[in-house]
């Protein structure tokens, strides 16, 4: 008998896009963590992008019990901007939050971003996150303080390769009115930093940005993950290719304050 998450007729839809490619070592865990959600008006939605494990038996394992989860399967392997881009074609939320198929969150993570967001009348909410790797120790909890930004200021922290804000999809929530009406998607043929351009774009169509100083999100590095195995040589002309992209779509926008928005450094959060 399916489950189907009762008491989330109130509470707005949160689509939660997911990409799954050969990840049944580690899907469990976080696929776990979103059904135990203490925001249960979820619409989790699995691309399995053409795996070559068992990850799209146990994704049609889970759908056939939670009527929340929405499988989707890849007839050929076209990579996570296309994984994540088939998710939003069918996403119904209000909100969209993204995981990546290897990482978990706490029980609290949605509820968080959700209450923060409406409490304020916010574009977006980020928060920060844990780095879990092969020889961390038990990590300390993560409590900063709650902070508004205005979208020079989040670009800049955003752009940056420390801190807490970050480029990554997976510590922030979007509005999906905004992604749909501005027609933002990936670039399928962006392999690196395509999270820095989707959220510079939707970045450049809103205004209210809040931090959460709270950390639910648990990003596991693993050395054999396709960001890793890259390279940092091999990389670097794609990143070089995405920041001019970048730097072309904020150049002369003008902010909040009506100066441009460029993406300079700024001092590490603390």
């Amino acid at each position: 008998m399916k489950r189907n998450g009762g008491g989330r007729e109130m509470q707005p839809l949160v689509s939660i896009i997911v990409p799954i490619y050969n990840l049944s070592q580690y899907l469990q865990r976080g696929l776990d963590s979103l059904l135990q959600q203490t925001y249960t008006n979820l619409e989790i939605i699995l691309i399995d992008d053409a795996s070559h494990d068992d990850s799209a038996q146990m994704i049609a394992a889970a759908a056939a019990e939670d009527d929340r989860i929405v499988p989707i399967y890849q007839p050929e392997n076209r990579g996570v901007s296309a994984a994540r881009n088939a998710g939003l074609a069918v996403a119904s939320g209000t909100y969209i939050a993204f995981m990546d198929g290897d990482d978990w969150v706490e029980p609290g993570f949605i509820e968080t971003l959700v209450r923060a967001l409406i409490a304020g009348k916010h574009d977006l909410v980020v928060s920060p996150f844990y780095t879990d790797n092969p020889e961390s120790k038990p990590l300390p909890k993560i409590s900063l303080r709650d902070k508004q930004y205005s979208r020079k200021a989040f670009i800049r922290a955003m752009l940056m390769p420390v801190g807490r804000v970050r480029g990554y999809l997976w510590n922030k929530i979007y509005r999906r009115d905004i992604i749909e009406a501005q027609h933002i998607r990936f670039d399928e043929d962006v392999a690196i930093m395509e999270d820095e351009l989707f959220t510079v774009q939707y970045a450049l169509a809103t205004k209210s940005f809040h931090y959460l100083g709270a950390a639910n999100y648990h990003h596991v590095v693993r050395y054999d993950s396709a960001t890793q195995s890259l390279g940092v040589i091999d990389a670097l002309p794609q990143q070089v290719s995405a920041l001019l992209r970048i730097q072309k779509l904020i150049a002369a926008l003008p902010d909040d304050d009506g100066e441009v928005v460029r993406p300079e450094p700024e001092t590490q959060e603390r």
